[in-house]
């Protein structure tokens, strides 16, 4: 049963994973005075149904946008194109169709509520609400006057009513989730005792021989070959938001001289910093653009609103000083944030306008006439390779989704589409040289890393390292006996230069041993206690003896206290989600067998993915075999059908 395997994983598998069904009132219907419209922005297509009950096309490009902002980096944005090689984007499918199969069942009760409730659940919204919790009347009536004729009140109650009777199921369903208090008792309390250590690692040496060596290089030179190197040509279309009305206004206020603070907290989305103050401000290695422009002001300069992180920044500098311990300039100045970004229609429409420039370029074999049709500058980018950290002509926002496009030789000849945080280009290789094996001297260091590496891994090294802990276990009494014990080993004892925590990181320490590992090899022992083999990170193995134990003040009780209700609060939420993965399971396996109706639009899936249509239909000319369905989803599709 597929259930028993989830129950066998499921804490690694759940760690607090929250799947978001039963949603709060507010976040589920929007807020007062801002109820949403009952027309689209642009047609809303479902991309799938379950039964009757759809699974519309803005909300899973919503859910995509969540997941690639949550995957992000600043020096590596996610692309949908990884989302999709990680099967992450048929996760959020999935999760998708099992709300709507949750809603079916939910929907058999027919959980009637009644309006009197839905008016007082209405009232609990925060606006409503004075600082001592009780209902502001005042406000919750000029607020149903103002909207008098102007929101469906009966379209409000209906999906009150809808909202309720899902939280009602939900409540009723993960109302079983348990879990054992001891345990965060322990947790807690290990969070707030300060330990010293020595320690010592078991690493046996391993003899690099260089005739094994070369065998393993010649073994694995593929992994060593250096990357190809591409030169490309592409257009772009950008995806940057235009300059808001509001940020135009900030500026041109301030460069007539109004007081910035003053325009930083009437324009300023980001009301942390009172007046907009930065304070001190020193340059950093590869900082974005917005700060590399606010560093090339001088004193009382303001700059243009510039783009970036979703946002448009007005820098002025008031003050400069040079670090007596660096030399380095640092300045003292204020912002102005001001949110930007497309809308979903507006992205499309860009995206589909890059789609239907590839298309035509693929179809007639160059970028050129349709460029000039279009009104686009054709770019030649590179040489670069796929470690290329900076490309001239990409920003270091779109490098990353831009030159990993080019990893597959195969698509060389064609016309690709590339959606990146700022543009969405249309690119082909023009040119690519193949990267050489380099000779073992060029890469030796890499390669005996590896080769220690793979030599732990065998069975002979971790009897050897087995062999070591059990006499260390029989006949030390001291962790300052290891040397002694085994000359040859040139064992190094070390000790924690500072007392720490179960929650603190030793990394500054040079150890990769998680510090909650120790203290549950030195429950109940007593000070001088040798304990050991514990792993480290990299799986080395290490001992180590327990110095001195420092146990929570009273001053920690306070917030011992705070931590234990947040982690039962998340221990009862992994469990909800035990079940809830349990359930959402059942309904699947269920669907398949009574043959719920569920359709899926393969074909809006993939232009909403981007995939290559034309790929397609060649695989298909070539005869090739539909795959075997891989995972629940498939499953569904298969034997439903499209």
């Amino acid at each position: 049963m597929i259930q028993d395997l989830m129950r066998k994983h499921r804490r690694a598998i759940l760690l607090f994973v929250v799947i978001v069904i039963a949603v709060p009132f507010v976040l589920f219907f929007g807020m007062p005075g801002k109820y949403r419209s009952a027309t689209p922005e642009f047609k809303d297509n479902p991309i799938a149904t379950v039964s009757n009950l759809p699974v519309l096309e803005s909300e899973f490009r919503r859910n995509l946008n969540m997941l690639i902002q949550q995957r992000s980096t600043p020096d590596k944005p996610a692309s949908i194109e990884e989302l999709e090689k990680n099967g992450e984007t048929d996760k959020i499918l999935q999760q998708m169709i099992d709300s709507n199969l949750i809603t079916l069942e939910e929907q058999k009760r027919n959980f009637k509520v009644d309006r009197s409730l839905l008016i007082e659940q209405m009232q609990k919204w925060s606006q409503f609400r004075t600082e001592d919790g009780k209902l502001d009347r005042e406000a919750w009536n000029a607020w149903v006057e103002a909207n008098q004729g102007k929101i469906n009140w009966n379209e409000i109650y209906a999906d009150l009513q809808k909202s309720i009777s899902r939280q009602v199921f939900m409540n009723t369903l993960l109302a079983p989730a348990r879990f054992d208090p001891t345990s965060i008792d322990k947790k807690v309390m290990n969070n707030f005792t300060r330990i010293r250590i020595k320690y010592a690692k078991i690493a046996p040496p391993i003899e690099i021989k260089e005739d094994a060596l070369a065998k393993y290089f010649e073994e694995n030179k593929e992994t060593y070959r250096d990357p190809d190197t591409i030169v490309a040509e592409t257009v772009k279309i950008s995806l940057v938001p235009p300059v808001p009305d509001r940020a135009i206004e900030a500026y041109n206020k301030a460069k007539q001289g109004e007081d910035f603070a003053e325009l930083a907290k009437t324009y300023s989305d980001q009301k942390s910093q009172p007046g907009g103050d930065l304070g001190w401000q020193s340059p950093r290695e590869n900082d974005p653009p917005h700060r590399q422009v606010l560093f090339s002001l001088k004193v009382g300069e303001i700059n243009e609103p510039v783009y970036t992180f979703g946002a448009y920044y007005i820098f002025k500098v008031e003050e400069e000083r040079t670090n007596a311990e660096t030399g380095v300039r640092e300045v003292h100045a204020r912002q102005i944030m001001i949110r930007a970004s497309l809308s979903d229609e507006e992205k499309k429409q860009r995206e589909e306008q890059a789609k239907e420039i590839a298309q035509k370029a693929n179809e007639e074999k160059t970028l050129e006439k349709v460029a000039q049709e279009k009104g686009l500058e054709i770019v030649k980018i590179g040489p670069f390779t796929k470690e290329s950290k900076a490309v001239e002509g990409l920003n270091q926002f779109d490098i990353y989704q831009f030159r990993s496009a080019f990893m597959e030789p195969e698509k060389d000849s064609e016309y690709q589409v590339i959606t990146a945080r700022d543009n969405v280009f249309v690119a082909k290789v023009l040119e690519r040289t193949k990267g050489e094996i380099p000779p073992l001297d060029k890469v030796r260091e890499r390669v005996e890393k590896d080769y220690t590496n793979m030599v732990k891994l065998q069975d002979d090294y971790k009897k050897r390292v087995e062999e070591i802990s059990n006499k260390i276990k029989a006949e030390a009494k001291s962790i300052d006996d290891l040397p002694k014990l085994f000359p040859d080993l040139n064992i190094e004892i070390k000790e924690t230069a500072n007392p720490f925590t179960a929650k603190d990181y030793l990394f500054q320490e040079g150890l990769m041993i998680s510090p909650e590992s120790i203290f549950n090899e030195l429950e109940g022992k007593d000070i001088g206690a040798l304990v050991g083999p514990i792993k480290d990170f990299s799986n080395e193995h290490y001992f180590v003896q327990l110095l001195e134990r420092t146990l929570p003040t009273d001053a920690d009780k306070p917030k011992m206290e705070e931590d234990k209700k947040q982690m039962r609060e998340m221990e009862i939420r992994m469990a909800q989600n035990e079940i809830l993965e349990d359930y959402r399971l059942y309904l699947r396996e269920k669907a398949m067998k009574s043959g719920v109706p569920i359709k899926i639009n393969q074909q809006l899936i993939a232009s909403i993915l981007g995939k290559d249509k034309e790929a397609e239909k060649k695989e298909n000319q070539k005869g090739k075999a539909p795959s075997n369905p891989v995972n629940d989803l498939q499953k569904l599709n298969t034997l439903i059908g499209d």
